[in-house]
């Protein structure tokens, strides 16, 4: 008797590949961000229609974010530059209450003035136990930055406005979790594999396999489930 036709296990397998070893599982958002809301701060300018959008929701207190910057990132940064249809954005969402980490968004957005904001935000990762403005500043010295005027940016708060900007982008995504991906209308949760990204960045390419989603994976179960008479409770 057969149990399970080749199709039904197609579809589970291709869910499990698609979980890979790491990670949560992704999540569709049709309009993570509510169409009347503009953010415009990001200085790369406004995404081109022929490109990929990647927003990365990073902070430096969640266990994943710092292997997820070191790991992960560099190797989405590659393909940046290898596919040239990619716009890539990083948040970096503090919590306001922190003063250290609030002024390591703040440094990040001053280090971007000088046009060294990848430099800062890997230092800013390997060093997330002293982020005193003294290191801050140290920091800026090492990647050859006019520290006094680092000093001064941090200091005044030039991008106070900014940095509330990107903390309130992140709640408006309804990203809780970090690091999470914005690629598209696909919400990625959870430092994911970077097979996952992949899957998805080569979908809107048009290089790859259609993602199978979630919802869509629930429906076919519960079709097969059905012409097998088995239960289809919790689906």
């Amino acid at each position: 008797m057969k149990l399970f036709s080749s199709t039904f296990i197609s579809i589970v397998l291709a869910f499990l590949v698609f979980m890979g070893q790491m990670g949560q599982p992704i999540v569709v958002v049709e309009n993570p961000i509510p169409p009347d809301f503009t953010y415009t701060f990001r200085q790369e300018g406004p995404v081109l229609p022929d490109k990929v959008r990647i927003e990365v929701f990073d902070d430096l207190m969640c266990a994943d974010c710092t292997d997820f910057a070191k790991n992960t990132l560099p190797k989405i940064k590659a393909l940046v530059q290898e596919t040239g249809k990619i716009d890539l954005r990083l948040y970096f969402v503090p919590d306001i209450n922190n003063q250290s980490l609030y002024e390591s968004a703040l440094a990040l957005k001053c280090a971007a003035d000088q046009g060294h904001f990848w430099e800062m935000y890997e230092k800013i990762h390997e060093n997330k136990e002293d982020l005193s403005l003294k290191s801050l500043i140290g920091f800026g010295k090492e990647i050859e930055l006019n520290t006094e005027a680092l000093e001064d940016c941090i200091e005044i708060k030039v991008h106070e406005k900014s940095v509330q900007e990107d903390i309130e982008y992140a709640s408006l995504s309804n990203v809780v979790i970090k690091p999470t991906l914005l690629i598209n209308e696909y919400k990625l949760i959870g430092h994911q594999p970077f097979e996952n990204i992949t899957k998805v960045i080569n979908e809107f390419l048009g290089e790859g396999e259609p993602v199978v989603k979630a919802e869509e994976i629930k429906t076919d179960l519960k079709e097969e489930l059905e012409d097998l008479n088995l239960p289809i409770t919790n689906l």
